[in-house]
């Protein structure tokens, strides 16, 4: 079980990287997570950033 971080609109979250279902591009700079069991983070950081912790979180796991 990998944890990724989340820099929320109030903090920041972690979230298990294996529950990420869809990343949403709210804004420029801000997104929202989709995770398993319907619920959804609103970060404020680019889709784009978060989508790349993701990814190299599931690489590391195929490693």
């Amino acid at each position: 079980m990998q944890f990724i971080q989340l820099r929320a609109l109030a903090g920041v979250n972690y979230v298990r990287a294996d529950q990420v279902i869809a990343v949403y591009a709210t804004e420029p700079g801000k997104c929202t997570v989709a995770l398993a069991g319907g619920v959804t983070v609103a970060c404020a950081e680019p889709a784009k950033d978060v989508i790349e912790r993701v990814e190299k979180a599931a690489r590391g796991k195929q490693e």
